[in-house]
């Protein structure tokens, strides 16, 4: 087997970085916001691959690429996270029907690890989970690490020709807070005070409706599914080609079809439970990546804002209306910047002595969050060999396609990861184990699923 001799060179190790890096106001948030026993700020990313990841090299590439990326390399000390090997745990392999368990699944950025990785296998299709702490990175950062173990496991087989491997850059991650505010013209500075204000009101203040939950509180049911509950739906080639060209023809995006779709299934879903109200605001969380091109190729970092998508049921009846003015409004929050405003409320607050806690003990942002990766392989800093369907190959194992999810917090029970992997579009959700059964959550991804379709 080869070993990987990555050819950027002009960045360190992070096993020759000692300085720490502060907490941004951002991640002081997320941990602020945490409760480990049913509300951990951790991200599930599920790969599901044909063939069978070899231990020995698996495990090679995959603390590897974490030498690459400090955050995931570093645990939180007193406001700053600092490089410490408890961060790092050793990957995990399941054969023989055996799943994780909860305690193989636990990230946490105090103790460690930071993320984790596990091995399962099942008949002729794998499932190579990770699991992140959000503070440490958001969703782009996750993919980007995960190309990076894949490519590194891939030139370790002697698969990649290791001159390909496109190593992290460092040099930004101190001033990840800077992140894109560009703006399309000049904005009043009361204006943006004003704006900046309003958001941050609705963000704590708001109490968005609530998915309702088809069992009573059972916390046994966590342990029960090993700590996740997650579910998806992919589309077929056919089913995806349907929907992509509905898009295309609507002259919007597909997060924006797939959150109109979501809001209304569950207004649907909490109408039948009557558990819904006609006051009520149906709200999806939209995290917004706001990295500046100066930290395109950063390591593994959290450079995310929240936008915040809000409708009543009765503006989300007729599927056309709703459909141009959420994309409309969609295209504001990205144009705007408005996640960064989210982002200045979050700074403000944390001003006052105990101001985060309070804030996140008192809200119920979001009905659901929605984040969208897209074509999740592209993300992937090295390039990999593509198979004649268009699944992305790495070393001896093909990927088929991708689940996950953002952190579930209390009132928000439903998180969704919309994204393609081969041209295919796969559709996940994770659910509050302890308030939703196993057949809850197939049965509200299905519907979801259907309600893509039916517009297309």
């Amino acid at each position: 087997m080869q070993s990987s001799q990555p050819t950027d060179s002009n960045e360190s190790d992070c096993d020759n970085r000692e300085e720490s890096l502060r907490l941004s106001p951002f991640e002081r948030y997320m941990l602020k916001d945490e409760r480990l026993d049913r509300f951990p700020m951790s991200v599930p990313i599920h790969w599901t691959v044909s063939g069978k990841p070899q231990f020995e090299p698996f495990c090679q590439a995959f603390r590897e690429a974490i030498g690459w990326h400090p955050m995931l390399h570093s645990l939180v000390d007193r406001d700053v996270w600092r490089i410490d090997d408890r961060a790092i745990s050793e990957v995990g392999f399941f054969t023989d029907g055996r799943l994780p368990t909860s305690t193989d699944r636990r990230v946490d950025a105090y103790r460690g690890p930071t993320v984790r990785c596990n091995i399962v296998e099942r008949g002729e299709e794998t499932k190579i989970e990770f699991t992140f702490h959000h503070a440490a990175s958001d969703g782009i950062s996750f993919m980007e690490f995960c190309g990076d173990v894949f490519a590194n496991y891939a030139v370790l087989l002697g698969k990649l020709d290791p001159a390909k491997i496109r190593r992290p850059q460092l040099n930004f991650l101190a001033n990840r807070a800077k992140v894109d505010r560009t703006i399309p013209e000049p904005v009043a500075r009361m204006t943006a005070l004003k704006f900046t204000v309003k958001e941050t009101v609705r963000f704590f203040i708001r109490r968005a409706e609530v998915v309702a939950a088809d069992m009573g509180l059972d916390p046994a049911q966590r342990d029960e599914c090993c700590g996740l509950r997650m579910v998806d739906a992919p589309l077929s080639p056919a089913q995806s080609e349907q929907v992509t060209d509905a898009v295309n023809r609507a002259e919007v995006s597909l997060n924006d079809w797939a959150i109109l779709s979501l809001l209304r299934v569950i207004a649907k879903w909490n109408d039948d439970a009557n558990a819904g109200s006609r006051r009520a605001w149906l709200v999806a969380n939209i995290p917004v990546l706001l990295r500046p091109k100066q930290a395109a190729r950063m390591s593994a970092a959290n450079m995310i804002g929240y936008g915040f998508l809000s409708r009543r049921r009765d503006s989300i009846k007729d599927w056309d209306t709703a459909l141009q003015a959420l994309a409309e409004e969609s295209r504001f929050i990205q144009r705007w910047k408005i996640a960064g405003m989210f982002l200045d409320g979050v700074s403000t607050i944390d001003r006052i002595p105990g101001g985060l806690y309070a804030a996140t003990r008192a809200s119920r942002v979001a009905t659901c969050v929605v984040s969208n990766l897209s074509d999740a392989p592209r993300r992937f800093r090295t390039k990999l060999p593509i198979d004649e369907q268009g699944h992305t190959i790495a070393g001896d194992f093909t990927i088929l396609r991708l689940s996950g999810a953002a952190p579930l917090r209390p009132g928000t029970h439903v998180a969704a990861l919309v994204n393609t992997v081969g041209g295919r579009i796969n559709l996940s959700l994770q659910v509050l184990p302890e308030l939703f059964s196993q057949q809850a959550a197939e049965r509200l991804v299905a519907m979801w699923k259907d309600e893509m379709i039916d517009h297309s």
